[in-house]
C-alpha cells in the first residue's frame, strides 16, 4: 500500500440519477462543508441526458421544485459542478483524473473498464451500482477477471427499481448506501490509500 497522494485536477461524473445526485452531495458535503479534500481545487463535471420526473422523486436527490429540469442543472447549481446535458462518452474519458460511474447502463460500464485496461495509467475510476435490495461498489484495482465476470451485453437502461417496485412507489436507502461507499472509496485515494484493496464492496 502507498501513501503517494494522487494528483487530481479533473473529475467526471456519469450520472445524476440515484446513485449521482447522491454522491454529488456526498462530495460537497466533505469537500466543502467538512473540507476533507480540497474541493474548490477540482473541477467536477457531471453527465446525464435526462429530465426529473415526479417518479425521481422517491428515491433520487431531487425535490418538488426541480421537476422538469434538466437534472444536472439542478445538482450542478446546489453543489458548484459544471453540467453537461449529455451521456457520457468514450471520448470523455481521456479528459479526467477520475471518473465516477454512476449511470444504469452495462454499455457505458463496459466501454468504461474496456478503456481502462487499454489505457492503465489513465484515469482512476469508481464504479457503483445498485438494483433493488443488491448494491455492490467496484474501482479500478479489482481484477480484470473478475471485473469481466461482472459484465453482460445488455444494452438496457433499466435504473435503480424493479418494475414492481416503481408501481408501488417502493423506495429503498440502497442508492444513498452505494453513494455513500463511493464517496469513502474517493477519500480514501485522496488520502493516498492506493492502490485500494482489490475488493468489490457488496450490500
Amino acid at each position: 500500500m502507498s501513501n503517494t497522494i494522487p494528483k487530481i485536477k479533473k473529475i467526471g461524473i456519469a450520472g445524476a440519477g440515484g446513485i449521482g445526485s447522491h454522491l454529488s452531495g456526498m462530495l460537497y458535503d466533505f469537500g466543502v462543508n467538512r473540507n476533507q479534500f480540497p474541493f474548490t481545487d477540482y473541477e467536477i463535471d457531471i453527465y446525464d441526458d435526462d429530465v426529473v420526473d415526479f417518479k425521481n422523486l422517491l428515491h433520487q436527490n431531487f425535490t418538488e421544485a426541480d421537476l422538469h429540469t434538466m437534472k444536472v442543472d439542478s445538482i450542478a447549481n446546489r453543489f458548484a459542478l459544471t453540467p453537461h446535458k449529455r451521456f457520457m462518452t468514450v471520448e470523455d474519458f481521456k479528459n479526467y483524473d477520475l471518473i465516477f460511474c454512476g449511470v444504469d447502463s452495462m454499455t457505458f460500464r463496459k466501454a468504461l473498464y474496456e478503456w481502462s485496461w487499454d489505457n492503465p495509467d489513465k484515469a482512476f475510476w469508481i464504479d457503483g451500482r445498485c438494483e433493488s435490495r443488491q448494491g455492490c461498489v467496484f474501482n479500478k484495482t479489482v481484477p480484470r477477471k473478475t471485473l469481466e465476470k461482472m459484465l453482460s451485453d445488455s444494452t438496457e437502461r433499466n435504473g435503480c427499481l424493479l418494475k414492481y417496485e416503481k408501481e408501488n412507489n417502493i423506495s429503498h436507502a440502497l442508492p444513498i448506501i452505494v453513494a455513500a461507499m463511493m464517496t469513502q472509496t474517493f477519500l480514501n485515494y485522496t488520502r493516498g490509500i492506493h492502490p485500494l484493496p482489490e475488493k468489490i464492496f457488496m450490500v
